[in-house]
């Protein structure tokens, strides 16, 4: 019985919250594609193996899809994971008897793996979002104090080319 592997990959920003895109290809021993993503700063995947062998991943930096050419550090979470085998065959007659309780034992441990490998993603996901949001908040403002302040300086010299009209109308 094959065992089941998944994973994720999640790109850090770099120092200006500039974000690298990443193309994520997962051949099989045989050399087909089983898995592919294009062009994403993040991503999660479960795949079940069909044959037996080495399954090759290659996570490789799309420069057309990534924002600037000049991405400073190409720093990337990691995460994979394959299913667990029961390890604890001995036929010994104490481990028979405890041998569906170290079954449940690598359920669990599987599932916390799995979960943990969740959160360590949505962490850094939520990480990256956050710091998009505050970006765009920042140059929002910026704009509005731009925008503002032309508007001040608009009415200022209206009010100065007024005053100027009507004084020389006087003399």
């Amino acid at each position: 019985m094959y065992e089941p592997f998944y994973g994720s990959f999640v790109a850090l920003p770099d120092l200006y919250s500039l974000q690298a895109k990443y193309d994520l290809i997962i051949t099989s021993p045989s050399g087909t594609r089983v898995h592919e993503t294009v062009g994403e700063p993040e991503t999660k995947f479960h795949l079940m193996p069909y044959e037996t062998g080495k399954y090759r991943f290659c996570l490789r930096l799309n420069q057309d899809k990534t924002g600037s050419r000049y991405v400073l550090s190409r720093e990337v979470l990691w995460d994979l994971h394959v299913g667990h085998a029961d390890t604890h065959t001995n036929t010994n007659l104490k481990e028979h008897d405890t041998q569906s309780l170290w079954h449940y034992v690598h359920q669990v441990d599987a599932q916390l793996q799995q979960l943990r490998a969740t959160q360590q993603y949505l962490y850094w996901r939520e990480r990256r979002h956050r710091m998009t949001v505050e970006s765009t908040n920042r140059r929002v403002l910026m704009y509005a104090i731009v925008r503002n302040g032309v508007l001040v300086l608009v009415s200022i010299m209206q009010v100065v080319f007024i005053r100027r009209m009507f004084t020389k109308q006087l003399r």
